[in-house]
């Protein structure tokens, strides 16, 4: 898996499957990890995927469900996933407002070195 796979599919897991953090108890821990990427905007990808690599060494589902994605997709399915709702009709969401957003540079490619 490449620097950007690797960065991809941790976005894909955030994005599409946010229970996996909990189940995992990363919750209160992903501010440190907000706060690493916020610091690292003009590192590369190698260097991105390492600082997420190492956060994710503390949560293995977290890394087993990465390695489950390539490109944003389940490596045993050719459908894109598709997000599923976090809350029931008249029902609050359980993990509103847990999350901390993920930092801009996250989303940009940056150059390798």
């Amino acid at each position: 898996m490449t620097n950007e796979q690797f960065i991809s599919g941790f976005l894909a897991v955030f994005e599409t499957k946010p229970e996996v953090f909990e189940q995992a108890g990363a919750v209160d821990d992903l501010a440190n990890l907000s706060n690493t990427i916020s610091q690292m905007a003009d590192k590369s990808n190698n260097e991105v995927a390492d600082a997420i690599g190492d956060w994710c060494a503390n949560y293995p589902k977290i890394t087993d469900e990465i390695n489950k994605f390539d490109n944003g997709k389940l490596k045993t399915d050719n459908k894109k996933l598709k997000p599923e709702a976090t809350k029931k009709e008249g029902q609050e969401p359980k993990l509103a407002n847990r999350y901390p957003e993920l930092p801009e540079n996250l989303r940009k490619p940056r150059p390798n070195s």
